[in-house]
């Protein structure tokens, strides 16, 4: 069978949303670059997230995104394709049907009642939880490639044709939701070619007096640096009392993604990226006056998919705005004093050791707390497997008074150096 289908899924009704039938085709590429057979937007998939490759008579489909790709439930390298198999970018993004052959409205109905699609991974710590953004682009390379638009297969709904087509905030264009958590919201949107990211914050908490503070000192913080792990600021607007801050987009995974599709980070790797998160805050803490992140996690910490300079790290959400409503693991990583709301920059420093921590037990940090002496402290020696003198460092950057810590970024970065 030479002809093969790739229907999208809509992420929650797993109704038919948009398909491509490739004719003659060997090889059909899906992913994020626009080179891509199949071009789908979304914050989990790759460049080159999969291919369905025919081999003789029969196709496969080969992984090649760093999210994975996942069939019933189970994280795949390559498999044989069947007809009505359905297939998902990573754990928590878009769903794809596979048909050998054109598509048929009945068989398409039946086959969808018949597969179990697992349900989407919405278990992230992050405050930002949403469906995975589904924007499609498609690009017909080959000429016998056709995208049917057969109402008896099912169209967009208009409103999924109005976000494609002429969705707008101010002067972007092709915006689509990206996450939407309790505090702000994120989109992708696009300008004279350039894909930004635009966030702004839920309309319950434009009429908070912090947390619109905390979002204007964001945007002035990153508009006035200049550094290549930080995100480069775009432009900052409001529309009828909304702020939106629009900066770049940053290709790649999050620590906490990272971890949940790999497991614990190499002890060698995991110290070399927060020489890295030094780099950039002594960076920030060397300003007149001093900026401080106050949100360092692992959701605000990207493993980007291409290095810019000698960084493989962006480091990302200024101002603690989504702090306001963090949840046991997530405040688990901040420092005592900032809790109270008496951040200063050794309160940055204090979340390099939780987040280190995480990266080395794929555990969250809240698991390791204990009643030591008069304080309830991050206590380090709980992990299991340290050498004692990580340990020791851990010790002293979690300190829970501030004078006892290490008392600026390079003192960190030279104790992780001694390390390895």
């Amino acid at each position: 069978m030479n002809v093969i289908t790739l229907t999208l899924l809509h992420p929650v009704q797993l109704t038919p949303v948009q398909h491509w039938t490739f004719d003659e085709s060997t090889v059909v590429r899906v992913g994020r670059s626009t080179d891509n057979q199949v071009v789908l937007y979304s914050a989990v998939v790759s460049r080159y997230h999969a291919e369905l490759r025919r081999v003789n008579s029969s196709w496969e489909l080969v992984s090649l995104g760093a999210n994975g790709t996942y069939f019933e439930g189970k994280r795949i390298s390559q498999l044989p394709v069947r007809d009505g198999m359905i297939f998902r970018l990573a754990r928590s993004g878009p769903n794809l049907q596979i048909h050998l052959g054109r598509p048929d409205s009945v068989r398409v109905k039946r086959s969808l009642e018949s597969v179990r699609v697992p349900a989407l991974n919405l278990s992230s710590s992050d405050d930002d939880r949403t469906q995975p953004l589904l924007k499609m682009q498609t690009v017909a390379t080959d000429p016998k490639t056709t995208m049917d638009t057969d109402s008896s297969f099912g169209q967009p709904s208009a409103e999924w044709t109005r976000k494609q087509d002429d969705s707008v905030i101010g002067n972007y264009q092709s915006i689509e939701l990206l996450s939407q958590g309790k505090v702000g919201i994120t989109y992708l949107g696009q300008r004279s070619g350039e894909t930004v990211l635009l966030k702004t914050l839920n309309p319950t908490w434009i009429n908070h007096p912090q947390a619109m503070s905390l979002f204007e000192r964001q945007a002035k913080m990153l508009k006035q640096v200049n550094h290549p792990g930080l995100p480069r600021w775009r432009d900052f607007f409001r529309l009828d009392g909304q702020p939106f801050l629009v900066t770049e987009m940053i290709e790649g995974q999050t620590f906490d993604r990272y971890i949940l599709d790999r497991g614990k980070v190499d002890l060698k790797q995991a110290i070399a990226w927060m020489i890295e998160v030094c780099e950039i805050l002594d960076y920030l803490h060397s300003q007149s006056p001093p900026m401080l992140h106050q949100d360092i996690r692992p959701q605000n910490l990207i493993v980007r998919a291409h290095s810019t300079s000698s960084y493989q790290l962006a480091l990302v959400d200024f101002g603690s705005v989504r702090g306001l409503n963090l949840d046991e693991e997530s405040a688990a990583y901040l420092a005592p004093e900032q809790k109270h709301g008496q951040a200063t920059y050794l309160s940055d420093l204090y979340a390099i050791g939780t987040t280190l921590a995480f990266l080395i037990s794929a555990q969250h940090p809240h698991r390791f707390y204990r009643q030591w002496r008069q304080d309830y402290r991050f206590s380090p020696d709980l992990i299991p497997g340290l050498l004692p003198e990580l340990v020791a460092v851990l010790y002293q950057l979690t300190e829970p008074n501030p004078n006892d810590r290490y008392q600026s970024a390079r003192e960190v970065e030279t104790a992780l150096r001694a390390l390895i």
